[in-house]
């Protein structure tokens, strides 16, 4: 028992590759619970695409076939996934260590529990924000592991393997640490699913603790926005400039002796 614990708790904090997880993950999004989480999330997404324009629009989700940007009004919208089937909606195969896009060619970019999920989600993170233009944003979907359901996933870890176990636990706290590196700036967060199958009945209380802000949501959705530095303005150096009267037009000295003995050569 001990030594299966041991290998429980190794299995939980090692994240697996994207080549295992994907095709699991993308199977679990089909179950009943899953499709009860996607829900919760699609309308958390749709309401933080609704506000944001722009000419390219990016998808990165841990399953296939998610199409979580029907809401947007940008016209270029594609996804992209370390493991692309034909017929999907992803567009092309791609390592999200290293994506293939230019600094700041895109203008959305909505990540899919991409971060939960990555081996270097620091990295992850900072290849998307090279990619994103200035002022764009980044709508980023991850679970809370302080949460009903970030329990439940803990307990099944111990006993099992569950698809959507062996995940990074990020709380927003961290994730806040390194928007600040990256100059990300949060702009909005929301958490859902405080109970893992909201019923009819519970309902109200699921809207009433999103209006008042509960922490413990199964999830959070974060909206942030990449800032630009802004430039330091040089002073100019008004120690060699001399007035020639009042109301006069400040100039260099240099320029005005020169000027000067310009004239004496021409007369």
């Amino acid at each position: 028992m001990l030594k299966r614990l041991q290998a429980n708790i190794k299995w939980r904090h090692n994240v697996k590759p994207a080549a295992e997880a994907v095709p699991a993950l993308t199977e679990w999004f089909a179950t009943a619970p899953g499709q009860a989480l996607l829900a919760c999330e699609k309308d958390d997404i749709d309401q933080a695409l609704a506000c944001l324009f722009g000419y390219h629009l990016c998808q990165l989700s841990v399953a296939r076939g998610l199409r979580l940007t029907g809401n947007s009004r940008i016209a270029h919208a594609f996804a992209l996934n370390p493991c692309a089937s034909s017929g999907g909606v992803e567009v092309g195969c791609c390592d999200y260590g290293r994506l293939p896009l230019a600094p700041e060619s895109i203008d959305v970019f909505v990540l899919h529990h991409v971060l939960d999920f990555s081996q270097t989600p620091h990295q992850l993170l900072a290849e998307v924000a090279r990619a994103t233009i200035a002022r764009g944003h980044i709508v980023i979907v991850g679970f809370n592991p302080w949460s009903i359901g970030g329990a439940l996933r803990l307990l099944r870890g111990w006993f099992g393997h569950p698809p959507e176990g062996g995940h990074q636990s990020l709380r927003w706290g961290r994730l806040h640490d390194w928007c600040k590196l990256l100059d990300l700036v949060p702009v909005s967060i929301t958490r859902g699913q405080f109970w893992p199958r909201s019923k009819s009945n519970e309902q109200v209380v699921e809207a009433w603790l999103r209006r008042v802000g509960a922490p413990w949501g199964n999830y959070y959705a974060v909206t942030v926005r990449k800032d630009v530095p802004a430039v330091i303005p040089l002073k100019p150096c008004w120690n060699n400039v001399e007035l020639r009267g009042f109301g006069a037009a400040s100039v260099p000295s240099k320029v005005s002796h020169g000027s000067n003995r310009t004239k004496n050569i021409n007369k």
